[in-house]
């Protein structure tokens, strides 16, 4: 049996997308995304922010830096992956969120909030909604 690796989160961009490209010209997208939780505690409304940052890959990613930027609303779905590395030796280590996945959300002054478009991310053939 193999063992579970599944992210699904939202949230708004907390800065405009970072697009690289690999030296075998695949396009990545790098996002920080900020995903909000509001709970109360001892009778008092608090508000809870995780910054998370994201890979996204391809068109996908490609897609997500062109169209979205900063405070942008979206849904990412994918796997956890660590990355570790050495600085003035010591070892640092990471977790980030590679998108399998990315739904775009309305739009600030969107028509209305039924408008999404979605991107799937590492499928090459797929034509995008915009």
């Amino acid at each position: 049996m193999s063992d579970v690796n599944r992210v699904t989160l939202s949230g708004r961009l907390a800065a405009d997308p970072e697009l690289k490209y690999l030296p075998s010209g695949t396009a990545v997208a790098n996002l920080r995304l900020a995903s909000n939780r509001t709970y109360t505690s001892n009778g008092e409304r608090r508000d809870e922010a995780l910054f998370v940052d994201v890979e996204v890959y391809g068109k996908a990613g490609e897609a997500v830096a062109q169209h979205k930027g900063k405070g942008a609303f979206l849904v990412v779905d994918g796997r956890l992956r660590q990355n570790t590395s050495e600085r003035d030796g010591q070892r640092h280590s990471r977790l980030l969120v590679v998108a399998d996945h990315v739904s775009f959300g309305p739009s600030v002054g969107a028509a209305s909030a039924t408008e999404a478009a979605a991107v799937a991310g590492g499928d090459e053939k797929d034509d995008l909604p915009f």
